[in-house]
């Protein structure tokens, strides 16, 4: 306890003896700094289930097929072999994302307050949200088949952006 109260004590007196080196009469310099929005606690596999991802895309039969904390992938198992795709992207600003997706051009929208950014092809769509902080959430949902055309619930990937963000709370 000693060690702490000395160590606090000469952290002071040297904070003290800084601040008076400074030239007479001239006010001390002001720093401002704006602390970056929180990150949202994103659960796992964007915190939606099966049922949420069946009712806002209209898929049945969906199965996950890769579940880790920052990705999950959901299949059918017909023969239209539709994807979804939730991925968490930490540390990367949403605006890197707009130059990555080649799906169709990026459209700018927003989803429960939150800046995202939203594509749709030929065979597929996404959207990428801005969750906080420097990171941004993302909802892919893909038609590979030789029968799949782009898919009609492509409309709805941001109500499951939306669902993610409300259980991040």
């Amino acid at each position: 306890m000693w060690k702490r109260v000395t160590a606090a004590v000469t952290l002071a007196i040297a904070l003290g003896s800084v601040a008076a080196c400074g030239s007479s009469g001239s006010p001390a310099p002001t720093v401002t700094a704006t602390a970056p929005s929180a990150a949202a606690a994103i659960g796992l596999c964007g915190s939606v289930t099966d049922a949420d991802i069946a009712h806002a895309t209209g898929l049945t039969g969906l199965r996950k097929v890769a579940v880790n904390p920052l990705r999950c992938s959901w299949q059918t198992a017909t023969d239209s072999d539709y994807a979804v795709i939730f991925e968490w992207f930490r540390g990367t600003p949403l605006a890197e994302r707009r130059t990555q997706v080649t799906v169709g051009a990026p459209k700018s929208v927003q989803v429960a307050g939150h800046p995202g950014i939203l594509w749709s092809g030929s065979q597929g769509c996404e959207i990428a949200v801005g969750s906080g902080g420097e990171d941004f959430i993302d909802w892919i949902l893909t038609a590979s088949g030789s029968k799949a055309a782009r898919p009609q619930a492509c409309s709805n990937l941001e109500q499951l952006a939306a669902t993610t963000l409300a259980k991040a709370g």
